[in-house]
């Protein structure tokens, strides 16, 4: 589809103002002037829709307790949310002491495992806390960022990224005694720009040799890359000139363009307070050819620079549950009904209403509803919903062509330790920088560490010490959690020594797809159509097959394109709609929950101008999520 024939770009607005703002939805295909030509009080929707109707919405995660709270903000309808779970939040889990949570892994029923947090409390008033879902906002998620605001959840920064973070590989970067060691992370940063930029400072010289060579041809492949660099240098004045002081100051170079250390990579002894002795303590430079062997870029090195994961980030203050809580409240406080410990085994459909049947207890209760929002994973509707209970034929099979996926549903594991913060905080050694914030990442299936971004001033810290995703995740979802919490005590032990990891206590953790209500982290669509299951292909890898074989055979077939079973489940079906991150762009994120909320409240109320926006190409998760 070129552009010309590409259905409007959906924008979302919403002026905020004291009394909580209105949401305003508009496409790209009316004319923006008449956005500020509006009467004030007028709105895009009829005020009286939802009069004398009932909605009942399955699931009170992020986007189901989103689109309650629009609908509640801005019709007449009366909501109803049902949640199989004794709380609110679904996937956005923030545990405490005293919180429990319940595993039950699929292929085995009888099992469960509970765990309980066993935090120490230092301070009643910060409570420790470990968020088992999301973790991070990020700049870029204005709908969440503006929820946050107009719902007044307080925020602070979340440290993606510290240059004092470490990266394990396991085999090039050894100490004395051959023994794998840990290299601070600014080592890994700075000493690479400083080699290439002494390569790239011989270039000049390297070209006017070429163009010098009885036969230039022979290089027409490499001159063909340095073109632009070779136009650059011909076309500015004294480019040759600008482009080695660049150089010089982007890998802290010597004047005469070579790479001998730099302070960026940090000191052996810290300068005092004198500086005196700073030039002999700079790091000495790591080999090149470790480097290479190390292939640190794998272990995630480069996300904090990916445009998900960028500076600046938030979280809100307390946990991220805070949002999920402060919704909730909205939303009984609008005059809608959230009943938990209510899991849905049946959705019917009388006349023009839809019929759901939910335990309450022992017994079953029904519930009708004139609307259906379903904030439920959709494989999980597979059991509930009844046959013919959809009146799109398409819809129905869209909905049968991701029920016959099971891999759909992604793993991924979390585990949380409680620490003693003097041990990455306020390291013994004096000469080792404090770790504020950030991550660590290993080639140990553990994966990455987080640190916490708050309460610097407490003695013990909470540390997200593993997160990880695909066949890590599988292979840990079969364990048990004790021995779960083993596996990532040794990654710890080799990220920070086994002292580090003998004080990790109280430790937790979660393997989402034993969630009997969620059985994932979340979603991948490229799994509904494509050939491309090779863990060690790469984003691009699996979006070249893709384009090259499953889009072009779709043209033919259109019911195997993974694209328009997305569109066409986003339209609903009479009044059914699915919400949640798994139907939008951003699948593993809240902003895609609400933003899928946002889209199904547009479609269902109606509103003038609103269409729903058509994806060309599904999202790659393992890029948005896993930052493979």
């Amino acid at each position: 589809m070129d552009k010309k024939s590409a259905p409007p770009t959906l924008t979302f607005l919403r002026k905020t103002d004291q009394n909580g703002g209105e949401l305003e939805m508009l496409t790209t295909s009316l004319d923006k002037k008449q956005i500020f030509k509006r009467e004030i009080g007028h709105t895009l929707i009829s005020k009286t829709i939802g009069q004398g109707e009932k909605v009942v919405v399955l699931g009170a995660g992020v986007a189901g307790l989103s689109v309650a709270y629009e609908l509640l903000k801005h019709t007449q309808y009366k909501v109803t949310v049902l949640e199989a779970e004794n709380r609110v939040g679904g996937r956005s889990l923030t545990v405490r002491p005293g919180d429990s949570f319940t595993e039950n892994p699929e292929n085995e029923p009888a099992v469960t495992y509970t765990q309980t947090c066993k935090f120490t409390v230092e301070d009643t008033k910060n409570l420790p806390y470990l968020n088992c879902g999301p973790g991070r906002i990020p700049s870029a998620h204005r709908d969440v960022l503006n929820y946050c605001k107009t719902l007044d959840v307080k925020l602070e920064i979340y440290v993606m990224q510290s240059r004092s973070n470490v990266v394990y590989d396991g085999k090039a970067f050894v100490d004395e005694a051959g023994k794998p060691e840990s290299i601070v992370n600014r080592r890994l940063a700075n000493d690479p720009r400083g080699y290439f930029s002494q390569f790239m400072y011989a270039l000049p010289e390297l070209l006017k040799t070429i163009k010098e060579s009885p036969d230039p041809t022979k290089y027409k492949s490499f001159l063909g890359f340095v073109q632009p660099l070779e136009d650059a240098l011909n076309d500015t004045e004294d480019g040759e000139g600008k482009f080695k002081n660049w150089l010089k100051k982007f890998g802290d170079l010597s004047k005469d363009g070579m790479f001998e250390k730099t302070s960026r990579s940090g000191y052996t002894e810290l300068p005092s307070k004198t500086m005196l002795g700073e030039e002999e303590n700079i790091m000495p430079k790591l080999d090149f050819t470790k480097m290479l062997d190390s292939e640190f870029w794998k272990l995630s090195f480069y996300q904090p620079d990916d445009f998900l994961w960028q500076q600046t980030s938030f979280q809100p203050v307390g946990g991220m549950d805070m949002i999920v809580k402060t919704l909730a409240a909205e939303v009984t406080k609008l005059g809608g009904d959230i009943i938990l410990n209510a899991p849905v085994t049946e959705i019917d459909r009388q006349g023009d209403q839809y019929v759901v049947t939910y335990k309450d207890g022992k017994s079953n209760t029904t519930l009708k509803a004139h609307k259906c929002f379903s904030n439920m994973p959709i494989p999980l509707l597979q059991d509930k919903v009844t046959k013919n209970l959809f009146n799109r034929k398409s819809f129905a099979r869209a909905l049968n062509v991701v029920f016959d996926h099971k891999e759909f549903l992604r793993p991924t594991v979390k585990v949380g330790w409680q620490s003693k913060r003097k041990y990455w905080q306020d390291p013994e050694d004096k000469n080792v920088v404090p770790i504020f914030g950030g991550i660590s990442w290993t080639n140990h299936p553990m994966v990455q560490m987080w640190y916490p971004s708050n309460d610097y001033h407490q003695n013990l810290g909470i540390l997200t010490g593993a997160y990880n995703f695909s066949q890590n995740a599988i292979a840990w979802g079969n364990m048990e959690p004790i021995d779960r919490l083993k596996e990532a005590r040794e990654g710890a032990k080799q990220l920070h020594g086994g002292e580090f990891s003998k004080q990790l206590d109280d430790g937790l953790t979660i393997a989402w797809q034993n969630i009997k209500t969620q059985r994932g982290g979340w979603v991948d669509w490229t799994k509904i159509d494509d050939q491309t299951k090779d863990p060690k292909l790469s984003y691009q890898d699996i979006l070249h097959i893709r384009k090259k074989t499953i889009l072009t055979n779709a043209k033919h077939a259109k019911h195997e394109s993974a694209e328009w079973v997305f569109n066409e489940l986003q339209e609903g079906d009479d009044g059914f709609y699915i919400v949640g991150d798994q139907l939008s762009s951003l699948p593993g994120w809240q902003e895609g929950a609400i933003s899928s909320a946002l889209v199904a409240f547009g479609l269902c109320t109606k509103m003038k101008g609103f269409e729903a926006p058509k994806l060309r190409q599904v999202p790659f998760t393992a890029q948005l999520v896993e930052g493979r």
